[in-house]
């Protein structure tokens, strides 16, 4: 299985999608930080859902 990969929408920055740090918003969406500019972002493919 091919390594996923992220792209940042705020800086562009692309890497390994696992370089990406998940947490938990106060609401319990997903988020996912970026590791160059530390924009969270909300992603699409959610494995977490119900």
């Amino acid at each position: 299985m091919p390594p996923f990969i992220r792209r940042c929408p705020e800086c562009g920055h692309v890497t390994f999608s696992r370089r990406f740090t998940a947490s938990r918003a106060d609401d319990g969406r997903r988020l996912l930080e970026c590791p160059s500019c530390h924009h969270l972002i909300e992603p699409i493919d959610d494995p977490w859902l119900n």
